[in-house]
């Protein structure tokens, strides 16, 4: 069962690239069509973080329900997640350091992919 420590990190890699592509590159990205701009465009979604409430509803919003505030947020947490059940479904494949190694490739190859081809409109 050690594939699905990579199948997470591979899962930790697209998220990793959907927040870089909001952040950087959201015109050129397939997101600009999605409904929703409120919380998908971050030149937009930011604001959604900081609407005036309460004192307290401030710091819920900011901290702790964070991620509901927009699709950054929203995706970040995804992608934490997906590196923290990597981590508890970790089974050794080879030995610690060329794992290490591995699941850095599979992150990284994943993350490029899909931040210069998959989620950029052609």
């Amino acid at each position: 069962m050690w594939w699905i420590s990579i199948l997470l990190m591979i899962i930790a890699g697209v998220f990793n690239a959907i927040m870089d592509v909001l952040k950087v590159r959201f015109k050129k990205s397939i997101f600009q069509y999605w409904k929703g701009q409120q919380w998908i465009n971050p030149s937009l979604s930011w604001h959604n973080k900081w609407k005036p409430t309460s004192k307290f509803g401030d710091l819920i919003m900011s901290t702790i329900l964070v991620w509901l505030t927009d699709m950054w947020h929203f995706v970040k947490m995804l992608m934490l997640l997906s590196i923290s059940f990597a981590i508890v479904f970790y089974i050794p494949i080879y030995i610690w350091w060329v794992d290490i190694l591995i699941m850095y490739f599979v992150f990284t190859t994943t993350f490029e992919i899909f931040f210069s081809k998959v989620l950029i409109k052609t």
